[in-house]
C-alpha cells in the first residue's frame, strides 16, 4: 500500500499592519514560529488592500496605532465594519484607556501595549481565542 500523506491545513493567516519594519519583522517572526502565516503591509492604504485580497483567509489583524497614513484605530474601525467577527489587535505604546474606551464593546478586539514580547503577544492572542494548528 502506498503511503499517502492527509492533506496539510494551511496555517491560521494573520495580517500584520506596522510601518516599523524591525517590528513588524518581531512580529512577523513570532507569528510563523508559533505556526502562523503572516501576511504584511507597511501602512493602512496596503492594509485595507490586502483584506479585500484576504478577507476569507485572515483570522486575525494586528495593527499598529501609528501608522504613516492613517491611525491604526481607524482602519481597526474600517475592518470592524467590513469582518465583525474577525479578531483585531491593537498594539500601542499610547495609554490604552481610551482605546479601551472606544472598543469597550468589541470582544473581539484587543489591545497589545508596545513595546510588546513574544509571549506577551502570545498570551492577547490566546485571550481572543485566535490559535495556532
Amino acid at each position: 500500500m502506498g503511503d499517502f500523506a492527509a492533506p496539510k491545513t494551511p496555517a491560521p493567516c494573520v495580517l500584520v499592519v506596522e510601518d516599523e519594519i524591525l517590528v513588524r519583522m518581531f512580529a512577523v517572526d513570532v507569528l510563523e514560529e508559533a505556526g502562523f502565516e503572516a501576511v504584511q503591509a507597511g501602512s493602512g492604504a496596503e492594509a485595507l488592500k490586502l483584506l479585500a485580497e484576504r478577507r476569507n483567509d485572515l483570522h486575525a489583524v494586528v495593527i499598529d496605532l501609528g501608522l504613516p497614513d492613517r491611525r491604526g484605530d481607524e482602519i481597526a474601525a474600517e475592518i470592524r465594519a467590513q469582518c465583525p467577527q474577525l479578531p483585531i489587535v491593537i498594539a500601542s505604546g499610547r495609554s490604552e484607556r481610551e482605546l479601551m474606551d472606544k472598543f469597550a464593546t468589541d470582544t473581539a478586539m484587543a489591545i497589545l501595549p508596545k513595546p510588546y514580547t513574544e509571549p506577551l503577544m502570545l498570551e492577547v492572542f490566546g485571550k481572543l481565542g485566535i490559535r495556532s494548528r
